[in-house]
């Protein structure tokens, strides 16, 4: 494999997301020591998890979020020699079967989202995690050539990664109706996980995404606007549960589809709500 042309930044971005959503800090670190780079040392999740709650308050991060991390180490990779093949070497140890001895079910997904950018440079990494190069030109897609346009349209998004993975194939395959459902269902669930609750629908979103008692805090809530963005998103949450999460799970897709193009506005508002959600601190109040 010697002509393999260098990854786009587009492509080490995602693959970044990937190892920084199923890795923690301390695992990052294991990740690139066991791909034969030792120096390469993340901080630990205590020092991440206190960067983000001054983060979310207002006072300042110096810290760089996992996947950020992961993506500066990846372009300072690719710029020296050989750079490429030592990204090969940190990907075929995340795709190893034998680092998903206690969740196999997650070894397949995750070889799905690698061979999705692989795929763009003519790569495939198997089930035994060794990337092999691919030689039939018809499964050559570097160039973006043999993509469909759904496909382009979607990714041009930059969607939350759980957008991506609730509703990516659904959207390739034009299933845009059942792509909108899944998410805004995942988003739902997410919401109700962080919050530590069992409601669900519209009164999930009052209870806890609320001003004074809700347990989930987009902001600190100390100036009005920061009061007006904890109830906005409330509002927001609650509009998507009752207009989409609600419609989608009552109506049949044959009778009301959704267009592409209100699909592609849906989750890009779904995408927005996850990325606030992320940031979001739970203060579960006692009763």
């Amino acid at each position: 494999m010697t002509d393999i042309k260098p990854f786009k930044l587009s492509a080490l971005e995602n693959l970044s997301k990937i190892i920084g959503d199923r890795y923690k800090g301390t695992e990052i670190t294991e990740l690139f020591n066991k791909a034969g780079f030792p120096e390469i040392q993340y901080e630990t999740d205590e020092s991440i998890q206190m960067s983000k709650m001054l983060n979310n308050f207002g006072m300042q991060n110096t810290k760089k979020t996992k996947w950020r991390f992961v993506y500066e180490v990846f372009q300072n990779m690719q710029k020296e020699h050989d750079g490429i093949f030592n990204i090969l070497k940190v990907i075929e140890v995340l795709c190893d079967p034998q680092e998903y001895f206690s969740k196999p079910e997650d070894h397949e997904h995750i070889l799905s989202n690698i061979n999705h950018i692989l795929s763009f440079y003519a790569l495939k990494i198997g089930k035994n995690g060794k990337i092999i190069k691919i030689d039939n030109e018809e499964t050559d897609f570097t160039n973006y050539e043999n993509v469909s346009k759904v496909q382009k349209i979607f990714e041009s998004r930059n969607f939350h990664p759980e957008v991506r993975r609730n509703g990516q194939d659904l959207f390739a395959e034009e299933r845009y109706f059942h792509a909108v459902f899944e998410c805004s269902k995942a988003l739902e669930k997410y919401i109700q996980q962080k919050s530590q609750s069992t409601l669900s629908g519209t009164k999930l979103m009052n209870n806890e995404l609320s001003l004074d008692k809700g347990s989930l805090k987009i902001n600190s809530q100390q100036t009005q606007t920061e009061k007006d963005e904890q109830e906005g998103i409330r509002d927001l949450c609650r509009g998507l549960m009752m207009s989409i999460r609600n419609f989608t799970a009552h109506e049949l897709a044959s009778e009301k589809p959704i267009p592409k193009e209100d699909a592609l506005d849906i989750l890009s508002l779904i995408s927005y709500l996850y990325r606030k959600i992320d940031n979001a601190v739970c203060f579960k109040l006692n009763n």
